[in-house]
């Protein structure tokens, strides 16, 4: 802390703590704030922008959930790359009035010893508790702290029932108008939490993705996943990194298997990551007599050998942001199918949407997939229309360009 000394006219002030904050006096300070460091971009995301921005201009402090023992961890990468984060208990996915309102006053207090200039909330539970207590230091205390909160997703489709979907909108409609930026990371994104009512267009601003996607061009083991699992060089991989929860509809991969698998006999299916669905999910392929054809690897780091390995690349989830499988297949010069939902189409070209499909049809899932697994040049084209786009607008120098600019605007 600092103490201000009225000495004549002019004004001095002394240090309470290290030296070394002297420095942090000309820099703007970020309290970034998530719910939890899941395998997903958001974690990704924060934690490249937390190490990026702690440099001559920017200070940043990473606070974050615990991830729950069912849930693949990425707090790795915050630590591989030097990122100090502070955990909260209290900071949990699950609704708890309880621990919600812990997490404000947690908050609240890190924000008295932090003092941010700017406070950047990521993911929907984070984004209510760390909106929250800015609210309540800029009302009750006087402070002027810029609130700003990136949707990488909504919870406005497919999560929750009617009745508390109404509740986490009329939240969502309020805090917007406290919150002095909105970041979506698609444009079909932005127009959708528009049409909500959240926010006025003023305040938002598109900021796509942006991931450390170098790696994915790096040379990686391209039979990584044959020798594995001790699988045929000849045999085609067809694979889905994912949470295994309830929203990424992860039947649909497994339905979509049992058409393939009906249509050619040498193909075999990854389902790479972990969740409260495994079991379930396990269970499903063991009912279509697929436990010889669909292996379930767990959660594994080494994702851009996986990607090497794999044919072709599937997304089946029934709401999306940016998917991060999707951005890093195709960095990696893989084909993928997807469903057409949220920001997947603004991921493709005019040729790629032709591998689009609605929600829950795993036949043209299924339809789509043969096409690029039985046509070596319609699989070479869509390689060549997104490898290098899609490396170019979600690296991740280019974020930290726009979120620069952004911050340096708001202070």
């Amino acid at each position: 802390m600092y103490k201000f000394v009225q000495q004549s006219n002019i004004l001095l002030f002394t240090s309470t703590k290290k030296k070394g904050d002297f420095f942090l006096m000309n820099k703007i300070k970020i309290l970034r704030i998530i719910a939890r460091l899941n395998v997903g971009g958001p974690a990704i995301h924060t934690s490249i922008l937390s190490e990026q921005l702690n440099n001559d201009k920017f200070n940043t402090l990473l606070v974050a959930g615990k991830v729950p023992e069912n849930e693949g961890d990425m707090s790795y990468i915050a630590e591989e790359r030097g990122v100090k984060v502070r955990y909260l208990n209290t900071l949990q996915r699950e609704l708890s009035p309880i621990n919600d309102l812990k997490s404000i006053l947690e908050i609240d207090k890190i924000i008295r010893e932090y003092q941010p200039d700017i406070i950047h909330t990521h993911t929907a539970k984070a984004g209510f508790v760390g909106r929250a207590a800015v609210v309540l230091n800029n009302f009750l205390r006087r402070k002027k702290i810029k609130a700003v909160h990136t949707f990488h997703g909504h919870v406005f489709d497919g999560y929750f029932s009617p009745i508390k979907t109404k509740i986490f909108l009329f939240i969502e409609r309020f805090l917007g108008h406290f919150t002095d930026v909105i970041i979506t990371i698609t444009n079909k994104q932005q127009k959708e939490i528009l049409s909500l009512g959240i926010g006025t267009p003023p305040k938002h601003h598109m900021i796509p993705l942006g991931l450390d996607l170098n790696k994915f061009f790096q040379n990686s083991e391209k039979n990584f996943l044959h020798k594995k699992y001790n699988i045929e060089k000849d045999i085609k991989l067809v694979g889905i990194v994912a949470r295994f929860t309830q929203i990424k509809n992860l039947k649909l991969f497994i339905d979509t298997a049992k058409i393939i698998l009906n249509n050619r006999n040498d193909v075999h299916f990854f389902m790479v990551g972990d969740g409260e669905d495994r079991d379930m999910l396990e269970n499903y392929s063991s009912q279509l007599n697929l436990e010889k054809n669909i292996t379930f690897t767990g959660f594994l780091k080494d994702l851009p050998s996986i990607y090497s390995s794999l044919d072709l690349v599937l997304l089946t989830s029934n709401n999306e942001g940016s998917p991060v499988s999707i951005i890093e297949a195709m960095t990696n010069g893989k084909s993928v199918v997807s469903t057409a939902v949220g920001g997947v189409p603004d991921l493709f070209t005019d040729f790629g949407k032709e591998f689009l499909v609605d929600k829950n049809d795993a036949n043209a899932m299924a339809k789509a997939s043969l096409k690029l697994l039985n046509n070596d040049n319609l699989n070479s084209r869509f390689i060549q229309e997104h490898q290098d786009p899609t490396y170019k607008k979600y690296n991740y120098s280019r974020l930290v360009n726009d979120l620069t600019k952004t911050y340096k605007e708001l202070t």
